[in-house]
């Protein structure tokens, strides 16, 4: 067998020519310092945190198997925490694929309750970091790992794990995905980085995307591709690719993003020939007190209302000429280049506040009905509309009354409102979500410029809503099923006739579901467009000239 002891004195060539996985330069500095450290047993503390599927478990996987390697003589404890038992496979099975190699393949040893690994008399015990799970008997005499910081509950971290490490001062390594300014990451990163300021020895290490894209191409096109898509300032680009946190004291929706959302356009009263509009539903309940008129006789005036909100689908561009820099970039989640895909201007709501479904009240026809007229003047191509709780029943009518789509979407189910609120920001982030801010003129000419107020009542109401949205982020959760985004039930604002009222979420949910109806685009799923017809003129047109088309939507 040729001379070993150059190999095991280098991560780098243990990874290269036993493993035959080469480690990236962005991962072998945080290794030689974690590994440094075990081996003088300097007692400092790491923290890794790089951005998602960039190599952070490989490289915990590779360093642990290097010291299993150099410890397998003595009796040598290694202690891997992950938030949860559902999460240890993560770590177990690539240890297992890292030990067997030509070096270790035949020493390597697993054994259960609980689940350890080792080489010789050197071994890594997996345990939860939950508060009812048993972590006993345990010693961390070379390093300590807590995997998924961010996730973990800082007082089990501190009261069960942290003392394993006193008999002798072992390493400790903190390794997560940044996310918020108050979770346990986060302040294990400010502490690091205050001792690391007063000595000069290194111990946070933030890899960057531009990073890994240096050693990965594919990586670096994959980046590119998701801010195109969802938008710098998107909660999971931040986060997840560029370890910037979230801070949700500002609400789901501060004055940056309102800004991005507010349109130029005015509010329509009535479609455009040739342009193709798309109607969202969220629904509210029916008051059994409710009479004549909108806001009549309540019995439980603060009750959400039911509103539609109509949007016109405003094309992509063309793509550009063949040769030209700015071709779209594909993204892997896409079957359409993201250039290609349209964006949406709200253009009118439909607001009920508690009447009766399908029931007529004295003077004013039921929901149902006023609400279906309403879909089939705007002639919308597809209405997605809310199925959770109430909103089932009138879903269901319209999918029988109205001649065009109609979709259902349950806010409950699959985390159906968590994957909406991310889905959203990304339209929001890029660009593509619009919401009118002002009342135009019947012959929907628009006002130049971007306007500095908000003169429609049911705009302002729109844009109160987002103000005072807020959200958390739910633990051991990607942000797609994790985030929880609502209007607080005690909220209430000043109306600008001077009034307080409370602020509902109904207006925002319902302009959120053209999220979905953009998901189902890309996805092939939903189909909108126009069409142009030599044969049908417009009803407009007199004298229609030879060749003349007209457009209708599909």
């Amino acid at each position: 067998m040729p001379n070993l002891k150059p190999i095991l004195t280098s991560i780098q060539l243990y990874s290269r020519l036993i493993l035959d996985k080469p480690l990236y330069p962005y991962q072998v500095a945080p290794a030689n310092a974690l590994i440094d450290s075990c081996l003088h047993q300097k007692g400092l503390e790491f923290l890794w945190v790089f951005p998602r599927q960039s190599g952070k478990d490989e490289t915990i996987a590779q360093s642990t198997a290097f010291l299993l390697t150099l410890f397998h003589r003595v009796e040598a404890a290694i202690v891997h925490v992950y938030p949860t038992a559902q999460q240890l496979p993560t770590g177990t099975d690539r240890l297992r694929h890292r030990l067997a190699n030509a070096i270790t393949g035949s020493r390597s040893w697993t054994k259960t309750a609980p689940i350890r690994i080792g080489v010789g008399r050197a071994q890594v015990a997996f345990f939860s970091g939950h508060p009812l799970a048993r972590a006993e008997g345990a010693t961390a005499n070379v390093l300590l790992i807590v995997n998924e910081v961010q996730d973990q509950i800082e007082a089990v971290i501190e009261r069960r794990f942290t003392p394993m490490r006193a008999s002798t001062n072992a390493t400790a390594l903190y390794v997560g995905t940044v996310r918020t300014t108050a979770d346990y990451l986060w302040r294990v990163k400010t502490r690091l980085e205050a001792l690391q300021a007063a000595d000069n020895i290194r111990r946070v290490f933030l890899v960057t995307p531009d990073q890994v894209g240096a050693n990965n191409p594919s990586y670096a096109q994959f980046v590119a591709g998701q801010v195109a898509l969802k938008g710098r300032q998107h909660p999971s680009v931040k986060t997840e690719l560029f370890n910037e946190p979230l801070d949700t004291a500002q609400g789901l929706f501060p004055e940056r993003r309102r800004a991005l959302m507010r349109g130029t356009h005015s509010r329509m009263r009535a479609p455009i020939l040739g342009e193709v509009y798309l109607g969202t539903l969220d629904v509210g309940g029916q008051d059994e007190a409710a009479t004549a008129g909108p806001y009549g006789n309540l019995a439980r005036p603060g009750r959400d209302y039911t509103v539609a909100t109509m949007f016109r689908v405003v094309p992509a561009q063309p793509p550009p000429a063949s040769g030209a820099s700015t071709a779209p970039v594909a993204s892997p989640l896409l079957p359409t280049p993201y250039s290609l895909l349209p964006s949406f201007d709200a253009v009118d709501v439909f607001v009920d506040h508690g009447s009766r479904h399908f029931q007529d009240a004295p003077g004013q026809p039921a929901l149902f009905q006023r609400l279906l007229a309403w879909l089939n003047h705007w002639n919308a191509a597809a209405v997605i509309a809310d199925t959770s709780g109430v909103g089932q029943g009138i879903a269901d009518a319209l999918a029988k009354a109205y001649p065009r789509q109609v979709v259902g979407f349950d806010f409950a189910r699959d985390h159906g409102k968590a994957r909406l609120g991310t889905d959203f920001l990304a339209l929001i982030e890029t660009g593509r979500f619009k919401y009118f801010t002002h009342e135009g003129p019947q012959e929907h000419q628009e006002k130049p410029g971007e306007p500095s107020w908000i003169d429609d009542p049911d705009a302002w109401a729109f844009f109160e809503q987002c103000r005072f949205c807020g959200y958390e982020l739910a633990e051991g959760q990607p942000i797609e099923r994790g985030l929880r985004w609502s209007v607080p039930a005690t909220a209430t604002t000043t109306a600008p006739g001077g009034t307080t009222e409370p602020v509902h979420d109904d207006r925002l949910l319902s302009a959120a579901l053209i999220a979905e109806a953009d998901r189902l685009i890309r996805a092939g799923q939903l189909f909108v467009g126009s069409g142009q017809s030599a044969v049908i003129r417009r009803p407009d047109d007199d004298a229609p000239q030879a060749g003349q088309t007209t457009a209708h939507t599909w």
